[in-house]
């Protein structure tokens, strides 16, 4: 069995179909996928020699495998009497041997046999075709049963609550809760695929249509939709999705009654003889669900053959506060069969609100999966479904077992009664539910990662990825394919065949891309594809050690003009500055990317580390499902904090400050070094000395003639701004302390070769950019204020949000006449001033780091560029506290962590993805390794290049980090110790 994608692709198949038919279970899937991923040499010697066309044959040889193995064997042997057996189809018609000498054994076999026969039935209840042979042995069963049994009994006792569970229902039970995992995941997992309708050529209103029909289906299991919308006219719009027409209709009397008597943000149940629905057209409808938000009437219908199950998100979203989720659902809906039916629409735009609701509404399926536990485990045992916020409760005594799912918004426990876990079979059934859950929850934070991952390509405009699941079937297509691409590499595209699984890499691509997928896969390196001057690229998905698909990247324009500009080059024609600006940028940010994605995969720890918070694309990685929330809800609800900074400060409640009292003397000196606390003065107008000390240091005041009445009212102006929010952090210290920080990074730079790299004027710009670069603060990330798509958010387009607030604001403050300190430049001065002061602040965005730190890293021998060296001083300023010694790191990192919990339980309160940095600050060794992650990965290195530039004036700085860092790591050891 050739190691091709097609051998992967029936290999995974085959395997698949062992599990269905539990032949094996999930830890023996994993080890074949594991040692075929990794080719183990014993399992490809038997698959090289097989035939590739007999799956039976295979599947006889995989479990012959597991078998021959001694440590598999006994892991088997040890499932078989646990959960599940490892049997084959034959093994009925042949017998199950039965030596009374070896009564284990024996209980091996009779439970593999009862599992078996279990097995089939469930087959032939399906209606599924089973082996002739097989359904004699089964009836000749049936036949010796009766025949042994009393005359009054004809089946098995169904053992009552509270008994002990015989094998048949025992298994029943797993079987069900394993079915109900498989049924809620794939219902929730459906919705990613519904976006490749909007990947052809040309998208009707009719895809869109049919897509939101789909969406509806997948996440709130209905099958039509309709809305009333309620206007001031004494009349509505009814949209029903049966006819998809939109009609005025009078409110009469029976429906301003209803609407009375309808709660509103509560999803409830339509009677049959409602006068909304007595509008609809006839729909052969058998339940009707209904919400009533911002004056709309949203109705969901049902026609199955049964009424919506009481596990669905509709039935279970007032128990488990989903309200919002279906009201942003509803939102979308009816805002985008508006739009489209009367104006051009982006179905990329679509496609991305499509994955920020998906994901939200899988956070929210964990719940349907919970429900669907209760009622399996209710047949038969007595249970209490419980909520509640305790955060330890006991696991078991002797009365009933305590089963806890946790959840930010609801935290779920099951109290089930006279469940013994020192039973055997109690424990297994306990483990069992314990372990679905946890394995949903992993299925829930794959497809977070994979929205993201995919939204991220959603955005890209040079860039076509293809990715395939392990079957080779297409999951995710990032846009509709461009026609030159489609030409050059005759690729086969019809949204149409994803219901049928047709759409697979080998019909959608030619021969020539197939073969190279699949030596690649074979070779299993990294390699760059190229066929007619046009590249793409191909990457095999390997977690854990697990194959888990494929995905084919194509870059568009790769003639562009890079390319002919080297072409130039090599035509001996030299390339001007700008162009060569281009190139290095470009080279920056490969080499940037390069190094993140090798950082995270020797680091996994950083991941967990407030460092995450600095990678290039994390504002990209976190902006997930609540993104959408319809700006109209914002009327109705009450403002969470406000963004924008007032006009003009109240002087009377800050403390008066008379320049005219100031001069320099010797406590002053303290400025100049590195071991300045901002912490230890006391009052204001200390704290306003150092603003302006620093800048009579530097022949600031003088050189540009600053009037001492409009500093004063500057520096006030300034302290009101950073301190209006109140936050532990972000406040008028850490303006002061990052301005300190910088004035002396400037110091150090006096006393190098590289001096004149920044002169007196942009030394000025550097120092009150440093003191602005955080004026304004709302204490939350720029990750924050995009999910809840503030003002500040919405005004900067998602970009650098709090960073242009910060310069904007700064700017905003240096044109109010009286607190105008540049007063006396003349005009081309101050648009280069402001020019470099938007440039230092904005290179503060943590989402820049490494690329800021790249940049820098690569500069030239010759460098003098006084905007990367500006911006460096400006960005390693940001992290002045904890560069400080360990006493003082330790107070700064307190107030940080102080703004991420306040923000951790916010999200959690609102629903928003919350950082996983931010979790758990309160317990001393999960801060300590976040410290750590941070220090190490963002702060010492930024410090050692800075450091090097200036000719090692910084040791003092970088032994200050490694200091702190052994400070945390002692703490993280001792919690590690107390947790063993």
């Amino acid at each position: 069995m050739n190691q091709q994608l097609g051998s992967y692709v029936k290999f995974f198949h085959i395997i698949r179909e062992l599990e269905d038919s539990n032949q094996i279970d999930i830890k023996q899937k994993q080890i074949l996928k594991v040692n075929f991923t990794t080719k183990e040499k014993k399992l490809m010697n038997i698959l090289n020699d097989l035939n590739d066309e007999d799956e039976e044959e295979i599947k006889f040889s995989l479990l012959n495998y597991l078998n021959e193995s001694p440590q598999e064997k006994q892991e088997i042997q040890r499932q078989m009497k646990r959960t599940r057996s490892s049997i084959t189809d034959v093994d009925l018609i042949k017998g199950i041997q039965y030596d009374e000498l070896k009564f284990t054994d024996a209980l091996a076999e009779m439970e593999k046999a009862l599992k078996l026969i279990t097995h089939f039935q469930a087959k032939i209840k399906d209606g599924q075709t089973i082996d002739p042979k097989v359904n004699e042995i089964l009836e000749n069963i049936n036949t010796l049963f009766i025949q042994n049994s009393p005359q009054n009994i004809h089946s098995p006792t169904i053992i009552g609550r509270g008994q002990s569970l015989n094998l048949d229902i025992n298994y029943q039970i797993e079987s069900e809760l394993s079915e109900a995992y498989k049924e809620v995941k794939c219902q929730f997992a459906n919705y990613m695929k519904s976006h490749l309708l909007l990947m052809d050529e040309t998208v009707s209103y009719n895809t869109i249509f049919s897509l939101l029909k789909e969406l509806s289906k997948n996440l709130l299991n209905c099958d039509n939709f309709s809305f009333f919308v309620i206007n001031s006219n004494n009349d509505m719009e009814l949209y029903q999705s049966k006819t998809d027409n939109i009609e005025q209709i009078p409110i009469d009397q029976t429906i301003q009654d209803e609407l009375e008597t309808i709660p509103e943000n509560k999803v409830f149940r339509f009677s049959k003889n409602s006068s909304f629905c007595s509008k609809l057209m006839s729909i052969n409808i058998l339940s009707s669900y209904g919400l009533y938000a911002n004056n709309v009437v949203f109705i969901y219908h049902s026609k199955q053959n049964k009424q919506l199950e009481t596990q669905d998100i509709l039935k279970i979203a007032n128990e488990y506060q989903l309200i919002d989720e279906i009201k942003t659902l509803s939102m979308f809906l009816l805002q985008t069969i508006q739009n489209a039916k009367v104006q051009f629409f982006s179905p990329l735009s679509i496609a991305d609100m499509i994955l920020d609701l998906g994901i939200s509404f899988v956070r929210a399926s964990k719940f349907v999966l919970i429900e669907k536990m209760y009622n399996i485990i209710s047949q038969v045992y007595k249970i209490d479904k419980l909520q509640t916020d305790q955060q330890e409760i006991q696991v078991w005594d002797t009365e009933s077992v305590y089963i806890v799912f946790k959840d930010q918004t609801v935290t779920v426990c099951f109290r089930i009664y006279q469940m013994n876990l020192i039973k055997q079979s109690d424990q297994r059934l306990y483990s069992e539910i314990k372990q679905f859950y946890e394995k949903y929850l992993r299925f829930i934070r794959e497809c977070f990662d994979k929205s993201a991952f995919y939204k991220f390509f959603l955005r890209s405009n040079d860039s076509l990825i293809f990715e395939f699941d392990k079957s080779g079937h297409l999951l995710f297509l990032s846009r509709p394919i461009p026609k030159q691409i489609k030409s050059n590499f005759n690729i086969q595209f019809n949204s149409h065949l994803i219901h049928s699984n047709q759409l697979s890499y080998n019909k959608i691509f030619d021969q020539s891309v197939v073969s190279n997928i699949e030596n690649y896969l074979q070779d299993h390196k990294w390699q760059m594809m190229k066929d007619n001057e046009k590249q793409y690229e191909i990457f095999l998905k390997i977690e854990e050690k697990t194959y888990k698909g494929f995905a084919v990247i194509f870059t568009e324009n790769i003639k562009g003009w890079v390319k002919e500009q080297f072409k130039q080059l090599e035509s001996g024609n030299q390339l001007d500055s700008k162009i060569k600006a281009k190139i290095r940028k470009q080279l920056i940010q490969h080499e940037t990317i390069n190094f993140v994605n090798k950082l995270e995969e020797n680091n996994p720890e950083v991941k967990d580390s407030v460092a995450s918070l600095y990678m290039p694309l994390q504002q990209l990685i976190l902006k997930k499902s609540k993104s959408i929330r319809d700006i109209q809800n914002t009327q109705n609800e009450p403002k969470m904090r406000k963004t924008e900074a007032p006009q003009r400060s109240k002087f009377l409640t800050i403390q008066e400050l008379d320049l005219n009292e100031f001069s320099l003397d010797i406590q002053d000196d303290l400025i100049d070094t590195f071991d300045f606390n901002i912490m230890e003065l006391t009052s204001q107008i200390q704290k306003h000395r150092v603003v302006w000390a620093i800048l009579k240091k530097n022949g600031h005041l003088d050189e540009y003639q600053i009037p001492p009445e409009n500093l004063q009212s500057f520096i006030k102006e300034m302290e009101y701004n950073y301190n209006v929010n109140n936050n532990p952090y972000h406040n008028y210290d850490h303006g002061v302390t990052v301005m300190q920080t910088a004035y002396y990074f400037c110091l150090e730079l006096a006393f190098t070769s590289n001096a004149s790299i920044i002169d007196n004027f942009n030394r000025f710009i550097l120092m009150i950019s440093s003191f602005g670069h955080d004026v304004g603060h709302t204490g939350k990330t720029n990750v924050f204020e995009i999910n809840s798509l503030s003002d500040l958010a919405m005004r900067y387009h998602d970009k650098s949000v709090l960073e242009q607030h910060h310069a904007a604001l700064t700017i905003q403050i240096l044109k109010n006449p009286q607190s105008n300190i540049l007063v006396n430049l003349n005009q081309q001065e101050f648009r280069n001033f402001r020019k470099g002061l938007i440039a230092n602040i904005l290179s503060t965005d943590m989402s820049e780091h490494f690329t800021l730190l790249k940049d820098f890293e690569n500069r030239p021998k010759d460098f003098n560029d006084c905007k990367i060296l500006s911006g460096y001083i400006m960005h390693t300023s940001d992290f002045g506290g904890a560069g400080k010694k360990t006493n003082l790191s330790i107070q700064w990192s307190s107030r940080v962590n102080q703004e991420f919990s306040i923000q951790y339980k916010l999200e959690g309160e609102l629903g928003y993805p919350q950082q996983p940095y931010m979790k758990d600050l309160h317990i001393p060794h999960v801060l300590a390794k976040s410290e750590i992650g941070f220090l190490k990965v963002i702060v010492r290195p930024c410090y050692a290049l800075l450091s090097e530039f200036l000719e090692d004036k910084l040791k003092h700085c970088i032994a200050n980090i490694d200091d702190t860092i052994q400070h945390w790591e002692k703490i993280v050891k001792k919690g590690e110790e107390q947790q063993q």
